[in-house]
């Protein structure tokens, strides 16, 4: 008797339940250390039934961080969408962002802290691109209306950078010279950000 016909709606629930399976695994043992089979095995099936859905390890790895960077960025996209006022959308996805790396711990080690062991897919590619399209586009409404100065580009990766480096610290327990967390976030999403980049612009037009 053959193996039964698997419907698609069964094939995409078990590739579901593979990647949420495979996220946390890679999240909390790092790539090198999660094989095929202790995937199947989380999920209880045979140690060849993932090859049917993924070429290889690096391909299921690949789709963990393709899917965690498109929760991200669908999270980004639903708060912006909630403010017209580009200052206020750029301190909302500061704050969401925060938010994601409290709420979703796995992912955002996956996005951020793990190496990807090839070259990354087209797929993963547009999905991180795509992450960081919200805050870019907010932050070039801001100068185009006025609010900022500078290059918009630069500007969102100073303010990604700030902000990764704030919620990277506070997750790692090395908040520890005085300042805390909220504390931060309150400083840079209130001022810091935009007295910052006006002050780098202004020094930049007088050295000319």
């Amino acid at each position: 008797m053959g193996r039964k016909k698997l419907t698609e709606p069964a094939k995409e629930a078990f590739r579901n339940t593979l990647l949420a399976a495979a996220m946390k695994l890679f999240a909390e043992s790092g790539y090198d250390a999660v094989s095929i089979r202790a995937l199947a095995s989380a999920v209880g099936c045979s140690a060849m039934t993932p090859y049917r859905y993924f070429e290889h390890k690096a391909a299921i790895f690949d789709a963990c961080r393709c899917r965690a960077f498109e929760g991200f960025a669908e999270a980004q996209e639903r708060v912006a969408v909630r403010h017209e006022d580009p200052l206020q959308r750029i301190r909302a996805l500061g704050e969401a962002y925060a938010s994601f790396a409290d709420n979703n711990p796995a992912a955002f080690r996956l996005m951020f802290e793990l190496d990807q062991p090839q070259q990354s897919s087209a797929g993963l590619d547009d999905a991180e691109r795509r992450a960081f399209r919200t805050l870019r586009d907010a932050v070039s409404e801001a100068v185009q209306r006025g609010h900022l100065q500078g290059d918009p580009i630069t500007l969102a990766h100073l303010y990604w950078s700030s902000l990764h480096g704030i919620v990277v610290l506070s997750l790692t327990s090395k908040l520890v010279h005085g300042r805390s967390r909220p504390a931060l976030l309150a400083a840079l999403f209130e001022g810091a950000f935009t007295q910052a980049a006006s002050s780098a612009v202004s020094r930049h037009k007088s050295a000319r």
